[in-house]
């Protein structure tokens, strides 16, 4: 049995069916695809863990302040069950704890899908095409083989007068129970009171350039992230080129400033804002 733990003998790489093929076997481009996908993993690993360690700290922050509160007036905020809602004194930054039942789909569902195939199939020739497909879609399984929730509520939402369907409404009721609580974090920021919330994105397909360091940013802020970019990195497995390339990329770059001799910029107008990328989940 492969260990694919063990490191590979020199000379030799391992692809993916576990065979040794020598080094000058190994075209160009997969050595290209591999060093990218290495780089791009050690960077992927190193914000996966910065990522954890926000969640960690924000969700004690807000716990500790709750306790805090109690401790001192014998109120609080909102509740380890309920949402929790905090803003800076000057009310330009807020921080929300949402918090939410999450739901499993329980055997059951099974019969609901049977006693409401044979309402529809009974009450076809009525027309019930609209129906029909609100079953099929509370019905029809997600690319993970999950049922929506939201798809089989709506569904048992409807109101019909017949003893049959409130049999399905009761079977999907008894298959939809909590398993657990998922607790949410959303950042919002505005320019003042006056103007409306914008949600600061905190996954890929949302995030913006972030605001230049300071110049008087802490070098000790500066070292751990280099330090944990490295270990990340040496982790990977990745070269001593590669580990550069992980630690240039680990240092904040700052737009070159002009030049001592050089006049005045234009009519003084400052950058245009990035545009807007939609809010996150």
């Amino acid at each position: 049995m492969i260990d694919w733990n063990q490191p590979v003998a020199q000379g030799y790489w391992r692809n993916a069916r576990g065979d040794l093929i020598r080094e000058q076997n190994v075209s160009g481009v997969d050595r290209d695809t591999d060093a990218a996908v290495r780089r791009i993993h050690a960077f992927g690993a190193a914000l996966s863990g910065e990522m954890y360690r926000f969640r960690v700290h924000t969700l004690d922050d807000i716990y500790q302040l709750l306790d805090r509160v109690v401790e001192r007036y014998g109120t609080k905020l909102g509740g380890r069950k309920g949402n929790v809602q905090i803003s800076t004194f000057d009310g330009r930054l807020k921080v929300l704890l949402a918090q939410a039942d999450v739901i499993d789909v329980g055997p059951e569902i099974h019969a609901a899908q049977a006693l409401v195939e044979e309402c529809v199939d009974e009450w076809s020739t009525r027309g019930n095409l609209k129906l029909r497909a609100l079953v099929d879609q509370a019905f029809k399984p997600d690319a993970t083989g999950r049922l929506s929730v939201t798809h089989l509520l709506r569904l048992r939402r409807i109101v019909i007068d017949d003893d049959k369907w409130r049999q399905v409404q009761a079977a999907i009721g008894d298959a939809l129970r909590p398993s657990g609580r998922a607790e949410y974090i959303r950042l919002y920021r505005r320019a003042d009171p006056a103007h409306p919330w914008e949600q600061v994105p905190l996954h890929l397909a949302a995030v913006r350039p972030p605001a230049e360091p300071a110049d008087g940013e802490p070098e000790a802020q500066l070292e751990r992230r280099v330090r944990s970019a490295i270990e990340q990195a040496q982790r990977a497995g990745l070269s001593r080129d590669a580990v550069r390339d992980v630690v240039r990329g680990a240092i904040p770059r700052r737009r070159p400033g002009p030049r001592a001799a050089a006049p005045a910029a234009g009519d003084g107008q400052a950058l245009a804002e990035p545009g807007q990328d939609g809010e996150a989940s």
